[in-house]
């Protein structure tokens, strides 16, 4: 029997495409390689071999193409194992056992061509799926002390990548997909980041809803390549409001905030092309506030004063009624402590009388004036 010839292929290089015929296989001596396969039109990474394991030989045994193609992951130097050899080695067994070899690699072949038509390209899905899956079980679970406190990140990552064969920048794009949509909540919790499904009745539905949009960007945008303020400002243990007036002023380099094409074109289409021109604020005198909107115009030092006049009951009937703008204005003029007794006991916008309501205005508005006019006595 003559023996095996070595080859060296280079990384990167193509040992066999899927779908050739086949007529050697190879044993690896050193290096490793990819075994790649085309999965609706994407190219998916299925196994990585190193020494001593053998691959390609399927093709030979079943009398069929290539179900999946090579490539050399690293320098590698291949056993060249031809036909003849791997048939009269199987020969050398007993008759029954190289038939029944040549069966199971027959319909493995079919069973494999079946499978890659019928796979769903849909990871988003795939990955809704698996998640909400985990959660049934997890609430399920019995509890005892060595039960999980929730559904690990990491956990879901090596099932899906187990499953889908998706790369983990994927399935980073599809979490941080799922949390921008307020889909799911992270906790991090020592070295673990825990997921949970914020609705989920309505889980699946959603997930089915937003399947051709989160699709349309799949190997496009990558979002865990991108950083937003909120986590650039944690980067350098800053904060967002930090970060903004750094841009304001111009101490950023001009190309360092970069926006990806496709998704912001379609963002722009959304909104609109009038969002998106200047619109300046009004700045309004001390004489012309009208209620709780304005206080925005309304320095902190002035609203501290004043919210110490009026009270938690009142404070609590401004946030109720006030926009966003002033909602925060309110927050940043009162401590933490206060604000979290005030929204405990706060009532709805739909509970508040307006009569109150206009009421508490119109005092807000008559002691910011009284603060300002004796400030400058």
């Amino acid at each position: 029997m003559a023996k095996p010839q070595a080859k060296t292929f280079l990384k990167g290089e193509v040992i066999f495409r899927e779908g050739e015929q086949g007529n050697v296989a190879y044993m690896i001596q050193s290096g490793s390689i990819n075994i790649v396969k085309n999965i609706k039109g994407k190219r998916q990474v299925l196994a990585t071999l190193g020494p001593g394991e053998i691959f390609g030989e399927m093709a030979i045994i079943s009398r069929s193409v290539r179900v999946a193609g090579a490539e050399a992951a690293s320098e590698s130097i291949l056993l060249v194992l031809t036909a003849r050899l791997i048939l009269m080695l199987l020969k050398k067994s007993h008759p029954t056992v190289f038939h029944l070899t040549r069966v199971l690699a027959s319909r493995l072949a079919r069973a494999d061509r079946a499978i890659s038509e019928n796979r769903s390209d849909n990871l988003w899905l795939t990955f809704c799926r698996l998640l909400h899956m985990k959660h049934r079980i997890f609430q399920t679970a019995p509890r005892g002390e060595d039960a999980p406190i929730g559904i690990t990140f990491d956990e879901l990552s090596k099932e899906f990548s187990e499953i889908t064969n998706a790369h983990q920048h994927e399935i980073d794009r599809l979490l941080k997909s799922a949390i921008g949509f307020n889909m799911i909540s992270v906790n991090k919790i020592a070295s673990h980041t825990y997921l949970t499904i914020n609705n989920p009745d309505d889980f699946l539905v959603i997930a089915e809803n937003l399947s051709d949009n989160i699709n349309k960007f799949s190997g496009k945008v990558f979002m865990s390549d991108y950083v937003d303020i909120y986590d650039f400002s944690d980067m350098v243990d800053s904060n967002p409001e930090m970060i903004y007036k750094k841009i304001g002023v111009g101490d950023f380099p001009e190309d360092i905030c970069m926006l990806h094409k496709d998704a912001t074109s379609k963002w722009v289409e959304k909104k609109g092309e009038q969002f998106f021109r200047e619109v300046k604020r009004k700045r309004k005198s001390i004489e012309e506030l009208e209620g709780v909107e304005d206080i925005v115009f309304v320095d902190l030092g002035t609203l501290k004063l004043v919210f110490r006049q009026l009270g938690y009951y009142k404070l609590g009937i401004l946030l109720a009624i006030a926009g966003e703008d002033a909602k925060k204005r309110i927050l940043a003029a009162i401590s933490t402590k206060i604000a979290a007794a005030i929204s405990r006991d706060s009532r709805s916008s739909d509970a508040i009388d307006q009569s109150e309501a206009d009421d508490v205005e119109e005092e807000l508005v008559d002691l910011i004036r009284e603060v300002k006019s004796s400030k400058t006595e």
